[in-house]
């Protein structure tokens, strides 16, 4: 029964996967945080973590590793920003999602050098979209600003290494990581705008449920990764 419902090549894992999102949103807004919503939430990267390893074929590379600290530390980060009024707790669970940021970042790095004619778009749309964001919140963020701003290059840094995979790994891999990162971002976004700037509709549910299909979409890319045959090509002449 687990391999079949942890078989990629199957539905089960995803429908009991968003099974349980809906299950924490649920209990986001209808149960006391202790204990139900560390339970809840904590299930959702524990699904995560099991799934990856029963799929993972990289064995012991070291971007298997990183995948998988990725995943420990954004479980202790998820767990950690549950109560976020606690500031201590904050800085520890932000801290805790830049690691793992960090380790996705170290697992997206290739062989390829880059012409900065490719890079320019998506480096000056990343720019508009980080001085927008903190045009609307700088003024709410007090001693949170560097950290906030720390996060936020992390994340924008983490987009530009999962958008120069592109020609290095097959396209489903690609465009699933890359949308896994507009729906991380997007997530970040009301976050930041809804504790620093001002209440937006649904933000209870969306904060939660655009990072639940963020992290899904980003393991489920790096499970069906492959390396295209001029990447290949590159890694034999090195």
């Amino acid at each position: 029964m687990l391999d079949n419902l942890l078989n990629i090549k199957k539905p089960y894992f995803t429908i009991v996967y968003f099974l349980a999102l809906v299950i924490d949103l649920w209990g986001k807004l209808n149960l006391e945080i202790v204990p139900y919503r560390y339970i809840t939430k904590s299930l959702l990267m524990i699904l995560l973590i099991v799934f990856y390893l029963k799929n993972q074929k990289l064995n012991k590379e070291r971007k298997h590793y990183y995948t998988l600290i990725a995943l420990f530390l954004f479980w202790i980060a998820s767990i950690a920003v549950i109560n976020h009024v606690n500031n201590f707790r904050f800085i520890f669970g932000m801290l805790f999602f830049i690691l793992g940021k960090a380790m996705y970042c170290i697992r997206f790095t290739n062989n390829r050098d880059f012409k900065l004619a490719r890079l320019l778009p998506f480096l000056t749309g990343s720019f508009i979209l980080m001085v927008s964001v903190f045009f609307l919140i700088y003024k709410g963020l007090g001693v949170f600003f560097i950290p906030v701003l720390i996060y936020f290059f992390i994340s924008l840094l983490l987009s530009l290494f999962a958008y120069l995979r592109k020609n290095d790994v097959n396209a489903k891999s690609y465009n699933l990581v890359m949308l896994s990162m507009f729906f991380l971002i997007l997530s970040e976004i009301i976050m930041g705008i809804k504790t620093y700037y001002i209440s937006l509709p649904f933000q209870d549910i969306s904060v939660m449920l655009f990072y639940g299909i963020g992290q899904f979409l980003i393991v489920y890319g790096i499970l069906i990764e492959k390396k295209t045959i001029e990447e290949e090509l590159i890694k034999i002449k090195l």
